[in-house]
C-alpha cells in the first residue's frame, strides 16, 4: 500500500498566554475513519480514505495547533478491504499502514505547525537543530526542555 493523496480541511491555531516559565508540548494523531473511497487512478487498486485529526497543546494552557484532515491510501483490493474491516470491527489500523499514515502526518503537520508558531510567536513544538561554539558544546548537555 502507498499513500497518495494528503488534504488538510482545517488549521486552527491559538495563542493563549505568554510563555513564562516551564512549558511543555504535547501532540495527538487520532485516526478518525477509514472508508473506501470510489477512484479511478490504476486499474486493479482500491483507494482507503483516512480520516485524521492531529493536535499540538502547549501546557500549561499557553496555546494550540489542531489539524484535520485525510489521506488517501491505494493498494489491491483485499489489502483495502482488511485495512477498512479491521477499522469497523476493532478501530484498530494494521501497523504497516498505521506507521505510513502516522509519518505521512507528522511530516506534513510538522513543517506547517513550525511556520504557524513563528507566525504566532510560539516556540517549536520540536527540537530544532543548532550550531554551537565548542565551548557551548563543552558546557551544555544537548537535551531539550521547554
Amino acid at each position: 500500500m502507498q499513500i497518495i493523496g494528503f488534504t488538510l480541511t482545517k488549521v486552527l491555531i491559538e495563542r493563549k498566554n505568554d510563555i513564562k516559565g516551564k512549558w511543555k508540548v504535547e501532540s495527538k494523531i487520532d485516526v478518525k475513519d477509514i472508508k473506501e473511497e470510489k477512484i479511478e487512478i490504476a486499474a486493479g487498486k482500491s483507494i482507503a480514505k483516512a480520516d485524521f485529526e492531529y493536535t499540538i497543546t502547549y501546557e500549561p494552557a499557553l496555546g494550540e495547533i489542531f489539524f484535520k484532515g485525510f489521506i488517501l491510501i491505494m493498494g489491491e483490493p483485499n489489502e483495502i478491504k482488511l485495512t477498512i474491516l479491521d477499522w469497523k470491527k476493532k478501530k484498530t489500523i494494521l501497523s504497516d499502514v498505521k506507521l505510513r499514515i502516522f509519518n505521512t502526518i507528522f511530516h506534513k503537520c510538522n513543517i506547517k505547525a513550525l511556520e504557524l508558531e513563528e507566525d504566532f510567536n510560539l516556540p517549536p513544538h520540536i527540537k530544532l537543530p543548532t550550531i554551537k561554539s565548542e565551548e557551548e558544546t563543552k558546557k551544555t548537555p544537548s537535551s531539550y526542555t521547554g
